[in-house]
């Protein structure tokens, strides 16, 4: 049998709660911030030991004070399917990464071309200037010219 929204919220609340580090009087001070009232950390204890039921704007509120979706604490898909895409975009990341290696050699290879083309090219106009000041000048140019 699958558990319940709110018994997945009590047990989720607690997880994200114990893995920002942060107690229970610490994110009823938060959620008091958010909803300018008072939450009194015994609430949050309750909520935890479901021996309260929590309210939806406090579900709204404690999920926003964590910095999580409201999904995430009522549902156990939603941390499976998370997972899943973190590893499917870590894997077209991977792709990703030795796709833009591959374009950055080409684009190395090209630079490198076209340097040695330029280079060529320079060294055969100054070659044809030489010979075009050699033939105003009367000069006869010599083997290695």
């Amino acid at each position: 049998m699958n558990p319940l929204p709110g018994d997945l919220f009590a047990r989720r609340l607690r997880q994200e709660r114990e893995r920002l580090g942060i107690s229970q009087a610490e994110l009823a001070r938060r959620m008091a911030a958010l909803l300018g009232t008072n939450v009194d950390s015994t609430a949050i204890t309750r909520v935890e030991q479901q021996t309260r039921a929590v309210r939806l704007d406090e579900a709204v509120t404690a999920a926003e004070a964590l910095g999580v979706p409201l999904i995430t604490l009522v549902s156990d898909n939603y941390a499976r399917e998370n997972e899943a895409e973190i590893q499917n975009q870590l894997a077209e990341l991977a792709l990703a990464e030795q796709e833009w290696e591959r374009l950055r050699q080409k684009i190395h290879r090209i630079t490198q071309t076209i340097q040695q083309l330029s280079a060529e090219r320079e060294a055969f106009l100054d070659a044809r200037m030489r010979d075009a000041r050699n033939k105003s000048t009367g000069e006869v140019a010599g083997p290695d010219a």
